[in-house]
């Protein structure tokens, strides 16, 4: 019987493409230079290389477009058949960036990829494979056969302008700890996840107004009713989120009871705008009102609820009465975020107003800080789960490249 072939372990992959990282040659000048290799990164060097500019992507990690493997659950929901700038932070924004046809222009962006997808509850659309890595695959491929220089393990620490363009001082993580530059006519500044308020602060020290990052689309640690027999219990519920008992949001959806607090889609949705101090209501009994709850629930629970839910919301209350009263209104004490290092999108970022919506090009026009971009991330708009945000990343990453390129053959 033939042995089966162990897979190399972490460290030892990790070597190896730093080794592939190492062996890439960075050309000393470029037309466009992208500081982050994720997902609105490559999508505008893809762009940018495709109308005739040279471009090199500068990326930290050891791969481009790793973060785009973790998302929806390794599934990767790279859109949503049903967009709209209301769901976003900064809808006028967004939708002066994205235009009429955005969808269009997402799904047409990634055909010419080769890649197929299907539709899901809710208008979320999944790559046909169902898995993350054919997203991120069918990007880098493009990307390389574009003419993109994807320069990995090397991390942008240094912005500078200059008569013609930036100066470029570049961190490299194999090697001795030195830096290396290049000189580009244009930058495009791609780093997400909260690299830009926390880590080489870029934009900062050219004077670019940033919106300090804080997590979204977390669980949020709460105060209330969470015993040990709860942890990685599923409800379906209707979510109200108050503040000093007014109602901020309220959304429908499963809630995943977790020791420091509650998860879930919807908790992670509503974590966008809830704060410390403010609370929870949980209904485990959406489709009930009070009076037939009281009716089928007269002797037990357990044929309205998940009966540990049950037995443990009697409990707490002391009779069955005060426990259907719970079910219909189970308060929660919002104190924070939680799991934050794992939050699918950080919000924060440069602030919008500084940025041409029709480019997303920097709107100082007198000095070369109009050579300056940004998408994706890097921008402080953020979305709801569901595609929202990848598909901010694409089409963002769209416009930067293609305004970009343009500025270059000027």
């Amino acid at each position: 019987m033939a042995r089966k072939e162990r897979r190399p372990s972490r460290a030892i992959e990790h070597a190896r493409l730093l080794e592939a990282a190492k062996s890439v040659h960075v050309p000393p000048q470029v037309d466009v230079c992208v500081a982050g290799g994720g997902a609105g990164g490559l999508v505008a060097a893809i762009l940018a290389a495709e109308r005739g500019a040279s471009v090199v992507v500068l990326e930290r990690d050891v791969e481009c477009g790793r973060t785009i493997l973790a998302t929806g659950n390794g599934r990767c929901n790279f859109a949503n058949a049903r967009l709209d700038p209301e769901l976003y932070n900064e809808p006028d924004f967004v939708r002066d960036v994205c235009g009429d046809s955005w969808l269009d222009d997402v799904l047409g962006f990634f055909a010419d990829c080769g890649l197929a997808w299907e539709e899901e509850a809710e208008g979320r659309l999944y790559p046909l494979s169902r898995q993350a890595a054919s997203v991120r695959n069918v990007l880098v491929s493009r990307a390389r056969r574009a003419g993109v220089t994807l320069a990995t393990a090397r991390e942008v620490v240094g912005l500078r302008p200059s008569k013609d363009g930036f100066e470029v001082t570049v961190r490299e993580a194999f090697g001795p700890q030195g830096t290396s530059c290049l000189r580009a006519q244009v930058a495009i500044i791609a780093t997400g996840g909260g690299s830009l308020a926390n880590g080489n602060q870029l934009c900062s020290d050219l004077g670019m107004p940033i919106q300090p990052d804080e997590p979204v689309l977390c669980p949020l640690a709460c105060e209330g009713l969470l015993p040990p027999e709860l942890d990685g219990r599923r409800v379906r519920s209707e979510v109200t989120l108050k503040r000093n008992g007014r109602v901020l949001q309220r959304r429908h959806g499963e809630v995943l009871f977790r020791p420091y607090g509650l998860s879930g889609i919807v908790v992670f949705d509503l974590s966008r705008f809830a704060g410390a101090g403010d609370v929870l209501e949980l209904d485990l009994l959406p489709g009930l009102d009070a009076v037939r709850a009281e009716k089928l629930g007269r002797d037990t629970l357990d044929g309205l609820l998940d009966p540990i839910v049950a037995a443990s919301l009697v409990a707490h209350a002391g009779d069955l009465r005060r426990a259907l009263g719970l079910a219909k209104s189970l308060p929660y004490r919002v104190t924070g975020p939680a799991e934050a290092n794992r939050a699918q999108v950080t919000r924060g970022g440069l602030l919008v107003n500084a940025f041409d919506p029709r480019t997303l090009r920097a709107k100082d026009d007198a000095s070369a800080m109009a050579r300056l971009y940004a998408c994706g991330e890097a921008l402080d708009v953020d979305g709801p789960c569901g595609g929202y945000n990848l598909a901010w990343a694409w089409k963002s990453g769209m416009v930067a490249g293609t305004a970009a390129a343009k500025e270059t053959s000027r």
